[in-house]
């Protein structure tokens, strides 16, 4: 069993790697089974999203837009 891992997710504008964008990423650490650290933010995309993304995710246009750079969220 693996004893210190870190989980990812991410949310995007749509499935093609080559042209959507992350709007939203997450990671929690889990050592011996338990939830040590997390890290959550909004990212933008620098775009609008479509209505089926926004049906998919929950996230909306207008809470993109105070949310984190692209440039930064990926630094941190």
């Amino acid at each position: 069993m693996l004893n210190d891992i870190t989980v990812f997710d991410f949310e995007t504008t749509g499935l093609n790697p080559r042209n959507e964008r992350v709007i939203e990423m997450a990671a929690i650490r889990v050592i011996k089974g338990q939830i040590v650290s997390g890290f959550h933010t909004l990212v933008k995309p620098g775009r609008q999203l479509s209505p089926k993304i926004t049906e998919i995710t929950g996230i909306t246009d207008e809470m993109l837009t105070d949310a984190m750079d692209e440039n930064i969220a990926f630094r941190i």
